[in-house]
């Protein structure tokens, strides 16, 4: 266990060297939480019908919840590229609300997909990429970018690798070396590139939960208005903020 608790050790210490370094910044993400956790109360209020579309919705987003806190975990510790899986999954799990939005019957082939082989075809006949980001829709559209982005960083291509293999040559000939982690003291510009990427692509997919639960949205208008809006201004300072230490891509770039 000697090099796994070497690369723990070293992992706790980039977390705590992240937190310091990017300071109140880190602090999106929790209000990010605090979006999906207000998502989650309306849900519960007792004029919300518990409908097949409903349920489903609500694993979507609580799972989402869930990929962001993993995904701010990897970044702030140095796995960036392994972020993204988290990412990956969190867009395509607010596309799958999206696509029963749009046809409430798919939820129950969805929440159904484990009984068998044929309703586990059904699944993934329904839900399948090629069905979850349609051209028409804007924000889908611009998520499915950063899905491409996520897509490349996890796969294992010189997208993901790049960043952990050095190769050095000296009189002794051509050394590889495979580095755990992808920041570095000299560069500010990492973690907190990808923790703003992180939030910019979670803010997008809040975007589509108000949407996709409209009837919950609804039900407290007033109050999920003023804490969204609240979010989207501090993320705007926070970016200014940065902007001199890293260039932050657009959605449309990823």
């Amino acid at each position: 266990m000697e090099e796994v608790e070497r690369i723990r050790e070293a992992a706790d210490h980039n977390y705590q060297a992240s937190r310091d370094i990017i300071g109140d910044s880190v602090s999106l993400i929790q209000d990010l939480v605090d979006l999906y956790d207000f998502l989650g109360k309306l849900l519960k209020r007792p004029n919300i019908p518990p409908s097949d579309e409903i349920v489903a919705g609500a694993y979507f987003l609580f799972s989402c919840r869930y990929q962001l806190t993993l995904s701010a975990i990897m970044a702030l510790r140095g796995h960036l590229s392994d972020s993204f899986y988290f990412s990956r999954k969190a867009i395509e799990l607010c596309a799958f609300a999206a696509r029963v939005k749009k046809h409430p019957r798919m939820a129950m082939d969805w929440l159904q997909a484990w009984h068998n082989k044929k309703a586990y075809g059904n699944f993934k006949k329904n839900f399948s990429s090629g069905k979850l980001f349609p051209n028409d829709h804007r924000l889908l559209r611009e998520l499915y970018s950063r899905f491409d982005h996520c897509s490349k960083q996890i796969h294992p291509s010189v997208y993901s690798l790049g960043g952990h293999i050095e190769v050095e040559k000296d009189e002794s000939g051509i050394n590889f070396n495979f580095n755990y982690f992808q920041v570095k003291d000299s560069d500010l510009s990492e973690p907190i590139r990808t923790v703003l990427w992180i939030v910019d692509t979670h803010f997008g997919i809040l975007r589509i939960f108000e949407d996709t639960l409209k009837i919950a949205v609804a039900s407290d208008l007033k109050g999920w208005e003023l804490r969204i809006n609240s979010v989207d201004a501090k993320i705007a300072i926070h970016k200014a903020r940065w902007k001199d230490v890293i260039e932050i891509p657009t959605s449309e770039e990823g």
